[in-house]
């Protein structure tokens, strides 16, 4: 292995295990030295691939939506399932997602908006790009099942898509506060009855 894969590990592992202290955690109540001890890395080491904690929750993001596409590869991008399976199969994974963390988690992308997005415009630029990411997939999703004739039309898909993730952080953000699935099963609903032709 070569100084310059083993740096690009490092700096992999670094944002691996950020990632999920954010997560966990929240950005403010995440220290360094907290980053440094569970991924059992030097201050040097983590100056030598970031210039301080706000450039490295940057890259936290762009990880987190890496994360997003590659699942929506797997949900909302997958071609062996038709626009309602792929709602179906959307809802379900991440509704055991937050079960594992005992709905204390929520959406990693809406945890920083809440957080940083006010303060910090780097960080709202950067957030916005995720939400328009997410909002972009769902709206393809939405074209195919007005297409094939299982989704009502629409004159306006991106702003119904918009509507809907919105909607879901919403009901994430509810769900942290109640500790249940029942928002999150709301929003799936309703959702449906909004998106599905005589539902």
């Amino acid at each position: 292995m070569n100084t310059e894969t083993k740096g690009e590990a490092t700096k992999q592992h670094l944002i691996n295990v950020g990632s999920m202290l954010f997560y966990q955690q929240g950005y403010n109540n995440t220290g360094l030295s907290q980053i440094l001890k569970e991924a059992k890395v030097t201050k040097g080491s983590f100056y030598f691939h970031f210039n301080d904690k706000e450039s490295f929750g940057l890259a936290i993001i762009d990880y987190y939506i890496k994360i997003f596409k590659d699942l929506s590869a797997q949900h909302l991008n997958n071609n062996q399932l038709t626009p309602t399976q792929k709602i179906d199969a959307f809802h379900h994974f991440y509704l055991e997602l937050v079960k594992q963390h005992d709905f204390k988690c929520g959406c990693p992308i809406g945890n920083f908006s809440q957080e940083l997005s006010a303060l910090h415009p780097e960080f709202s630029i950067k957030i916005k790009s995720a939400f328009d990411s997410m909002v972009f997939t769902l709206s393809k999703v939405i074209s195919e099942g007005v297409l094939v004739g299982e989704f009502n039309a629409t004159n306006d898909i991106e702003a119904l898509a918009s509507f809907i993730i919105d909607s879901w952080e919403g009901a994430l953000l509810r769900m942290k506060s109640v500790k249940s699935a029942e928002p999150l099963d709301n929003w799936y609903l309703f959702t449906k009855k909004l998106l599905i032709t005589n539902t």
